[in-house]
């Protein structure tokens, strides 16, 4: 039997409406699967038009999410990172 760890991140990506009101602007995932090293990062963006007004503030939150599931790769063994 050869049994599989993953390891999943989730993330909401927010940035402040025009009242200045917190919106869910993309939900990031992620899985690394420790048994074959495959690694997969999703961007859902069901905001576009806060997402491109906010374009600095969204790579920032994606570049920390991005470095987080990176940094647990790397204690993993994943040699890509």
């Amino acid at each position: 039997m050869i049994i599989n760890e993953t390891t999943n991140f989730n993330a909401n990506v927010t940035v402040p409406d025009a009242n200045g009101v917190e919106t869910v602007v993309m939900y990031l995932n992620s899985t690394l699967d420790g048994g074959t090293m495959n690694v997969n990062i999703s961007a859902n963006t069901v905001n576009k038009p806060l997402v491109l007004a906010n374009a600095v503030s969204v790579k920032a939150q994606y570049e920390e999410f991005r470095t987080a599931v990176a940094n647990r790769a790397t204690e993993l063994g994943y040699v890509i990172f």
